[in-house]
């Protein structure tokens, strides 16, 4: 049932409406070329890395070894430069010195070479301390050959020998560069490791945290409307719907407020009209009723047998009707108006009789009896509200229960807490429909006793005014005694009156 208390709060101001341009099929592809972004940036940044780890260390390394490998040609160099000179003494033989030339410009090559390849300066400052000693060394041999010197290879022996020393250890600095760029590279290797896996770690941060933004803000508007359909069928049409978000759902949200005041409008005409048919039916009724009553008085003469149980009818006819229309008004009335609490303290037992004394007729025509339980208990309530309650639960319980029948009225206090009880004997309530009993208009599949059917508000309007009195109804299950509708009632009572009764 709808929470009819919803109806009669003032309309809260609307918030305009955000719009997002575009589609949500735009929004969608937007959204997802922002969540690949980062990761997009991310492979290009693995890839700018990796690229330029790879060519760095191909470069080094080429260098290194090579620089490693010319060192040793320029040695074997020398060595061939100083067997060719100690060949040319023995010898004195111009080829061999022409051999020493080539040797020795083989030698110049690869020291070129070494220089060219750009190592670092302790490395080249080798190479050029190599490559002067050499010069002054090759100064001596040409001097020395001119004046054909008989102690030349005497004489440079050594020089050869420091030469040769120096060439091993530049070979030597060689290989030990190799060793020591292989160890940077895979430094620079785990370093650019580390690198790529933050980054990784950042861009799939990143692509979930706007993955989570694009979801919320896209999922937004759309719970916004299941929120407004949901209200739209449980608390009424009184609230203004504005959708914000793409188009097309904030198109949907004006189609859903086109559809709100459309159902509100016919809400008011139903209303309408329930008022105007119960009014309009309350004269008639009121004719019919003096009417039944004056014969029932005999005042037109006397009336046989027949006659009277045909005035008893038409008597309980009226009685139901004049239910049913008290029902369609007080539902008009709690739909319209904030209903006010008119609180008196009042005996809850004495009401309850003066309710049971309306229905005596009917109660006689099926031949029920009541079996009351009514201790002397005071109550801070509506009076008006409470007789509506008790007479629509009672009329209930006497529309269905077969005849012959009895139902049951307890009446008790339980920690400042008043109890009542009605239960009958009747077809009882089926478990698929308990749930909606207690909705607007909702009629149930038992078999109709009576001739004319009910409205469907009486167990409303009962519910209603127990949430206003902040009470509650309970449907228990059926018992030995009563195998038909048992229902529980719950009143809040205060402590003065409670204390009242108990003196």
């Amino acid at each position: 049932m709808r929470e009819m208390t919803s109806k009669r709060e003032q309309k809260k101001p609307v918030k305009s409406r955000r719009i997002i341009y575009g589609s949500l099929r735009e929004w969608a592809l937007v959204s997802f070329g922002m969540v690949a972004l980062p990761l997009v940036v991310a492979i290009i940044y693995t890839m700018s890395e990796v690229t330029s780890y790879t060519v760095k260390s191909q470069k080094i390394l080429v260098q290194t070894v090579q620089a490693a490998e010319i060192s040793r040609t320029a040695l074997n160099r020398l060595i061939l430069m100083e067997q060719s000179i100690r060949q040319f003494e023995v010898l004195n033989d111009a080829a061999i010195f022409d051999s020493y030339l080539q040797h020795r410009k083989s030698f110049l090559e690869m020291i070129s070479i070494l220089q060219g390849l750009s190592q670092e300066a302790a490395f080249n400052a080798q190479v050029t301390a190599l490559l002067q000693a050499e010069n002054l060394l090759n100064q001596d041999i040409l001097h020395s050959a001119k004046q054909e010197s008989a102690n030349l290879v005497n004489v440079h022996l050594k020089q050869f020998d420091q030469l040769t020393n120096q060439a091993r250890a530049l070979v030597l600095a060689g290989e030990q560069k190799v060793g020591v760029e292989a160890r940077a590279l895979s430094n620079l290797a785990g370093r650019i490791h580390e690198h790529l896996i933050f980054s990784t770690f950042v861009s799939i941060s990143m692509a979930l945290l706007l993955a989570l933004a694009f979801v919320y803000l896209l999922t937004l508007p759309i719970k916004k409307i299941a929120l407004a359909i949901r209200h739209l069928g449980e608390e009424g049409f009184e609230r203004p719907i504005a959708i914000g978000g793409p188009k097309d759902l904030t198109e949907l949200g004006v189609h859903l407020e086109w559809l709100r005041k459309r159902l509100n409008q016919l809400e008011y005409e139903k209303l309408q009209f329930i008022r105007t048919i119960s009014h309009e039916l309350k004269t008639p009724l009121a004719t019919l009723k003096e009417g039944t009553n004056l014969l029932a008085e005999d005042i037109v003469g006397e009336l046989n047998t027949e006659q009277q149980e045909i005035i008893q009818l038409m008597h309980m006819s009226n009685i139901t009707l004049n239910d049913l229309i008290d029902n369609l008004l007080e539902y008009q009335r709690t739909m319209v108006s904030q209903i006010d609490l008119n609180l008196s303290t009042f005996a809850v037992d004495k009401l309850i009789e003066r309710c049971l004394n309306e229905y005596q007729l009917p109660l006689r025509s099926k031949n029920i009896s009541v079996q009351s339980k009514l201790g002397l208990t005071h109550i801070d309530a509506d009076y008006g509200k409470l007789e509506i309650i008790i007479s629509n639960l009672f009329s209930n319980a006497l529309k269905f229960s077969p005849k012959n029948g009895k139902i049951g009225i307890s009446l008790f206090v339980r920690n400042n807490d008043v109890q009542l009880l009605i239960e009958d004997q009747g077809p009882g309530i089926a478990k698929d429909i308990e749930p909606f009993i207690f909705e607007d208009f909702y009629q149930g599949n038992s078999p109709q006793i009576w001739q004319i059917k009910g409205t469907g508000l009486g167990l409303s309007l009962v519910k209603y005014y127990l949430d206003v009195h902040k009470g509650e109804i309970k449907l228990l299950p059926a018992s030995n005694e009563y195998c038909g509708a048992r229902f529980l009632l719950h009143l809040p009572q205060k402590q003065d009156a409670f204390d009242a009764t108990l003196s």
